[in-house]
């Protein structure tokens, strides 16, 4: 009777343990994963793991560019890094797979200190495979093109 009490306790223990270490593994949630993107660009030693996040065919479009992977949006990101200084995110809202922001982008550039967007997140499986940044490009066009004159 003691052998099969300790079985049951021990199977019992070992039940426990299981769901707790699920539970510890739990996934991000969309909304998660979306704010730890976006917060990366806060903390240059972030932006690594903000990259992580975007998978490898991920889709980017704001007003002005379209890329078609996650490698054309890396070398994107590496020129606005330049002039970026932080993003502050002041809401979202998740729908299924889809995650909308509102946030406020800053930048060293005199007259585009600070910026206001909507971006919409599509993510599956715990990576980002599109989004879509809507804001006022009208004072960002120039930035883009002196960009492009430096290639």
């Amino acid at each position: 009777m003691k052998k099969v009490s300790a079985i049951i306790i021990s199977l019992f223990l070992i039940s426990i343990g299981h769901t707790y270490a699920q539970n510890m593994k739990k996934e991000m949630s969309n909304t998660q994963i979306v704010e730890k993107f976006l917060n990366g660009f806060n903390n240059p030693a972030e932006i690594p793991a903000s990259l992580a996040l975007l998978a490898d065919d991920y889709h980017f479009k704001n007003p002005m560019v379209e890329l078609k992977n996650k490698a054309e949006f890396i070398a994107l990101a590496q020129e606005m890094g330049k002039v970026l200084t932080g993003v502050r995110l002041i809401s979202t809202a998740e729908n299924g797979n889809w995650v909308a922001t509102y946030y406020e982008f800053k930048s060293a550039i005199p007259g585009l200190e600070s910026n206001f967007g909507s971006e919409w997140f599509r993510i599956e499986d715990g990576k980002i495979q599109e989004s879509f940044l809507i804001y006022d490009a009208s004072e960002w066009r120039k930035v883009y093109a002196q960009m492009e004159g430096n290639k």
